[in-house]
């Protein structure tokens, strides 16, 4: 025989059920991580709860087209220091109605020693036409500079990001992340006066913060007083 307890109890649960099902009543969700780092970083989600995360080298809507080796976990980790200026530029990009997007952050040494023997595979150019159009051989984007043999972002102070509006819509910076060429310079030929007025937006909020631009490459920046002077190999995970 059902009783009127158990009524209440089966109408609180279906109600609990429905109220899940609502996308506004679902967190964005970020996986959890899977180990202690090492000392002096920390998971930027934790610092940044708001923090949009689209870490490409963990997939593969990359340059390479494959996940990045180091990469086991979609994940933003920085040292302390560059998650805290970070985070005071995030607080400011909010009063504006913005928010954040992560590309990358800490990159461990595999993953750019991955890149460079990729760089060396000429018959690989799966993704060219999104990422490296004005490039017919691969090798140049190491002898130009644009895959770094010892990248700022091994030592856990350089971002790659751009910002949003609040719903998550990326702002038109007039190229996508990763775009290897001179339409994602600062100050770049035919870029629009919008992708110019959102990529000067970004760079003025991270420079009054303590970040440097990278002139060629408008969503990089790298804290200017770095705590880590040689890079790490740990994994993201």
């Amino acid at each position: 025989m059902t009783t009127a307890g158990d009524w209440s109890r089966r109408l609180i649960l279906a109600a609990a059920a429905f109220l899940l099902l609502l996308p506004w009543a679902r967190a964005e969700e970020t996986p959890a991580p899977a180990h202690e780092l090492p000392a002096g970083f920390c998971y930027v989600h934790e610092i940044i709860p708001d923090v949009i995360l689209d870490i490409r080298y963990a997939g593969t809507h990359n340059f390479v087209g494959d996940p990045i080796d180091g990469y086991e976990a979609p994940l933003a980790i920085l040292t302390h220091e560059a998650a805290r200026a970070l985070s005071e530029a995030a607080d400011e990009f909010r009063t504006m109605g913005y928010r954040i997007m992560i590309f990358d952050a800490y990159r461990p040494q595999s993953a750019v020693k991955h890149f460079v023997r990729w760089s060396k595979d000429a018959k690989d150019k799966r993704m060219q036409a999104e990422f490296y159009p004005e490039f017919k051989k691969k090798s140049l984007l190491v002898d130009q500079g644009y895959i770094a043999r010892n990248s700022a972002h091994c030592r856990g102070s350089a971002i790659d990001m751009t910002i949003t509006d609040l719903e998550g819509i990326p702002l038109d910076m007039g190229t996508g992340f990763d775009y290897f060429g001179k339409l994602a310079w600062h100050g770049a030929k035919g870029v629009t006066p919008e992708q110019t007025a959102n990529r000067n937006l970004l760079r003025s909020v991270m420079e009054k913060h303590g970040f440097k631009a990278f002139e060629h490459e408008w969503w990089h920046y790298r804290l200017v007083n770095e705590p880590f002077k040689n890079g790490f190999d740990f994994p993201v995970k």
